[in-house]
Parts: structure tokens; sequence; C-alpha cells
């Protein structure tokens, strides 16, 4: 049997959340601008010495997935946003479409 934890994401993990979500707008401004070939070299210069100034975690790279069940950081399927063990789990009882049991 599975035991099933409420879903609550590590406060870390929020941070990070909340920073992407504050700067995104104007991190893919300033992208657009340094990809944009009509600046001059100086100009995309002070571009990137702003885009420097950004904190760190406020990437998509920096959070990673959990799984929505049992809030474990390794090895996780995105479509189904499930470890590998409740993948197993839920697909012998039934419970995701498509899944057979199978034996070598």
């Amino acid at each position: 049997m599975v035991i099933l934890r409420s879903i609550r994401w590590p406060r870390k993990e929020n941070k990070k959340r909340k920073l992407y979500k504050k700067f995104e707008i104007k991190k893919l401004v300033l992208k657009s601008l340094l990809n944009n070939f009509y600046y001059k070299y100086k100009y995309k210069l002070y571009f990137t010495k702003l885009f420097d100034k950004f904190p760190i975690n406020s990437s998509t790279s920096r959070y990673r997935t959990y799984c929505m069940l049992q809030l474990q950081g390794k090895s996780i399927f995105r479509f189904f946003k499930l470890s590998r063990h409740m993948v197993k789990y839920c697909a012998n009882n039934g419970l995701l479409i498509g899944f057979r049991k199978s034996s070598f």
C-alpha cells in the first residue's frame, strides 16, 4: 500500500517559482532585444549587463519537478508528473489507461 502525502512543495521550490514568475516578462523582453540584429554591439553589451543583474534562481532550469503524490524529486515521468514507483503502482492497479503488464 502506498502512503499518499498532501501536495506541499518545498519552500525553496516555491521561492524559485515566484522569482521566475516575477522576472519572466522582463527577461523575455531583454532576450528579444539581445537577439535583434539591428542594435549595435555596445547596446548588446549593455543589455547583457542588465540581464546579468537578475537573480540566478529566476530561471526555469533552476527548479525541478516533483511527484504529485509522493513529492519525490528523482525519476519523474513528465507526462504523468509521477515518480516511476507511482507509475508502476497506478499501472498495475489499472489507474493509468493504456498500460499492460508484461514480463520477459
